[in-house]
């Protein structure tokens, strides 16, 4: 199906005049459709990716007040299959964030519907001066809702485990990018050091020479420390390209990351190196497990060194290092000639599966609409962050585990962090002993009591066509206006019933919709609203119909 025609798909406004807004008047989110010619369809998307970029540190979304946004780039073997909700496909595949949110889709074509037969996979990757840049691999195997969260760490304000230093004016380059004299940067506890050797050549992705004083940026990641695993670029299971070139699937087992940016004063970054190396030394800490041994890291033990592209978000593979055991520190030495983000891990390949484990979800009574399910995914072997989850739990559907490598014994430690339910602490860990089985895993919900819910049912019509009967449908995000944890809500062809609603609060209702935020405040009066048989607005009729 044309971008075109999804274009035309339902925009909120209609919905803002229908759902949110109390009365029958033609109140509507500003800006809303300006210019946009739409028609009112059922439900063309089948598979959507609601993104939310997070500030690894204050959890909270980044650009939440509207100040920045951020780009965020569509990578990997199935880019082309990605959209913007509303249908459209960017230059460069690219799209901006807007208040922390960025909603996609994919093509509703069959080449790129998913199933098991048929996963997609691709990566998300954003970029945004200040931050760390990141990305996340997805695989999708199945038509619905998908939810995916970027930690991102700010550099003047990282998460605990993430340490930073900013040293301007490190060295200097005369008019051919040639250094000058030698520097040494180094992190305030030794954690990571960086040297750069007079005499080396730094040019910049183009092949320019950087020119005049650097600055230089090194950041270190402790790959013990949850809260910095939780905003590893890419993830921890992902898709790298082998010593050989080929492309594997996998998961890494951390020894720690660095993160490293040199920029002359024109702000134009090193890439490439001439005349010499950097040398580039991390700390390994003594609790990393060697995968390999089995056993805490030893002196003599072999690592992998791996390079990240901040623009595509992939990992490569570059070389073999080996952990030393100096004066009682542990650390691996690398000579780089090429500026990147750098890691030390082992790397395990192995069967994966597209679809893994299945879970089952039961409540001890009837949720009123789907709820997301936030835990946090540990590896069994060696307590190590893996990744977090979010599950969105209809009734007593199955829940599918996407892309996953098999053999691999974890435990999920669950949260309330989005819904007004929690998981039975009898199941809470919840242990797998295998990611890839095919043995369901029945997971027990208690339910909020003293929550309420609140129903909307919505039809209508134009007066200029009658005989078009318009149920809707789409999805939005909502929060208390006292707080800014965002949850989800959905209308399906016209019906949608929203749990944890308190009657009489206000609340924020907003859209990520064609490249930008929109939202309103709504009050809550009623526990149930009714626009069956509505004649929309002419203006509308306008816009939806093209009259």
């Amino acid at each position: 199906m044309k971008s075109q025609i999804l274009k035309k798909i339902i925009l909120l406004a209609a919905i803002a005049v229908l759902v949110v807004v109390a009365d029958t008047s033609c109140k509507k989110f500003q800006n809303i459709g300006d210019g946009v010619k739409l028609i009112i369809d059922y439900n063309l998307i089948k598979t959507s990716i609601s993104v939310q970029l997070v500030d690894a540190t204050t959890g909270e979304l980044v650009g939440q007040d509207g100040s920045i946004s951020v780009k965020t780039t569509i990578t990997g073997e199935d880019k082309a299959g990605v959209i913007d909700i509303t249908g459209t496909q960017n230059a460069n595949f690219e799209y901006m964030s807007q208040r922390g949110f960025v909603s996609l889709a994919l093509q509703p074509e069959s080449m790129y519907r998913p199933s098991e037969s048929n996963p997609i996979s691709f990566n998300i990757v954003a970029n945004h001066p200040g931050y760390i840049a990141t990305s996340q691999h997805v695989v999708i195997a199945a038509e619905g809702e998908n939810f995916v969260i970027l930690k991102m760490v700010k550099l003047d304000n990282p998460p605990s485990g993430v340490t930073v230093v900013q040293l301007a004016d490190a060295t200097t380059t005369d008019g051919n990018g040639r250094v000058t004299a030698p520097v040494t940067v180094e992190t305030p506890q030794g954690e990571a050091s960086l040297t750069i050797p007079e005499g080396i050549v730094l040019k910049d992705a183009g092949g320019e020479p950087l020119n005049g004083n650097l600055d230089v940026t090194l950041v270190h990641f402790d790959n013990t420390d949850t809260a910095a695993m939780r905003a590893f670029p890419g993830g921890l299971m992902t898709n790298v390209t082998r010593l050989n070139g080929s492309g594997e699937d996998g998961m890494f087992y951390s020894a720690g990351f660095v993160a490293i940016e040199i920029t002359d004063g024109s702000g134009n970054r090193a890439a490439n190196f001439e005349d010499g190396a950097l040398k580039l030394i991390s700390q390994v800490s003594p609790d990393t497990k060697n995968p390999e041994t089995n056993t805490f890291i030893a002196d003599g033990d072999e690592i992998p060194l791996w390079s990240f592209d901040e623009f595509t978000g992939l990992w490569t593979e570059e070389s073999m290092l080996t952990i030393e055991n100096v004066g009682g520190t542990f650390q691996v030495q690398a000579e780089i000639n090429h500026l990147s983000y750098y890691n030390f891990d082992w790397f395990y390949g192995g069967s994966y599966c597209d679809i893994g484990v299945t879970f089952i979800f039961t409540a001890d009574q009837p949720l009123c609409d789907c709820q997301i399910v936030h835990g946090t995914m540990y590896r069994s072997s060696d307590g190590a962050y893996l990744k977090t989850i979010y599950m969105w739990v209809c009734g007593t559907e199955p829940v599918y585990t996407y892309y996953a490598p098999s053999g691999v014994a974890v435990y999920i430690v669950w949260d309330n962090y989005y819904s007004n339910v929690t998981v039975d602490p009898a199941n809470n860990p919840t242990n797998i002993s295998d990611l890839c089985s095919t043995v369901p895993v029945t997971i027990n919900l208690i339910t909020n009591n003293n929550s309420s819910h609140v129903t909307v049912e919505v039809e209508a019509y134009c007066a200029s066509d009658p005989s078009v009967i318009i149920r809707p449908s789409y999805g939005a995000w909502f929060r208390l206006t006292s707080d800014f944890n965002w949850r989800w809500a959905e209308m399906i062809n016209g019906y949608a019933d929203i749990c944890d609603v308190i009657i009489g609060e206000t609340y924020v209702v907003g859209v990520y919709y064609d490249g930008q935020w929109y939202e309103t405040e709504v009050t809550v009066e009623q526990s149930s609203y009714s626009y069956v048989g509505f004649e929309l607005p002419a203006d509308v009729c306008e816009q939806v119909f093209g009259l």
